[in-house]
């Protein structure tokens, strides 16, 4: 199975809609099952995923929730937004795994057992619903080797392409960290290799953008 979008974003500007493609490129058909997750504190020690058995009463829905993809084809499965957008970013999960096919049937009812082994491989989409008026704002200090960082903003943001890089270091040279993301309030603290400042690039809402701890 193949997703053409792993990360879904629904802007207060545009369409309570979004598609997700799933592609099959094995030689046989494969039978889809998709399910919401409701993420409730993110990004804390706090988080929880629950599973949400009525989807309309939070607001997000995916149909169809079961599907079959042809062998070589593709089918979509559409991703709703019912509830608007609030004064800070919801998140959510889909999981959209691959299930055994049902078992045939035969003429005189009894059921055809065959015996085979197959590994199947689900995915999981992470689904931003932007709130009304974005503000994506985050700040740091650093002490030594260790930096805090805090996104005091209301939409998620994600660091990557961290680095520490003395005078006269190539790009390749110099120390890198590990990117992650930080949902609205959250904060970290991150043990860095070197004492000295980091650059970070960072994507929140929509844009891209270089921030430089001291």
């Amino acid at each position: 199975m193949v997703l053409d979008r792993s990360i879904l974003t629904f802007a207060a500007d545009k369409a309570p809609r979004e598609d997700v493609t799933v592609h099959n490129p094995d030689a046989e058909p494969m039978f889809v099952e998709v399910e919401v997750l409701e993420v409730r504190a993110p990004g804390t020690d706090k988080e929880e995923r629950i599973v949400v058995r009525n989807p309309e009463e939070i607001g997000l829905i995916a149909t169809p929730r079961r599907l079959v993809v042809p062998a070589g084809g593709s089918r979509v499965v559409r991703l709703v937004n019912l509830a608007g957008h609030g004064a800070t970013e919801r998140v959510y999960r889909v999981n959209v795994k691959p299930v055994a096919a049902p078992e045939d049937g035969s003429a005189d009812g009894e059921t055809k057992k065959k015996m085979s082994i197959k590994i199947l491989i689900a995915y999981q989409l992470l689904i931003f619903v932007a709130p009304e008026k974005t503000t994506a704002l985050v700040e740091g200090q650093r002490n030594g080797t260790t930096l805090h960082v805090q996104n005091k903003g209301n939409v998620n943001a994600y660091l990557y392409d961290g680095r520490q890089c003395k005078e006269g270091e190539t790009k390749e040279q110099c120390a890198t960290l590990q990117g992650l993301r930080l949902y609205p309030g959250n904060e970290r603290r991150l043990t860095l290799p070197r004492d000295q400042a980091v650059d970070f690039m960072v994507e929140a809402d929509g844009r891209h953008t270089s921030t430089h701890f001291d």
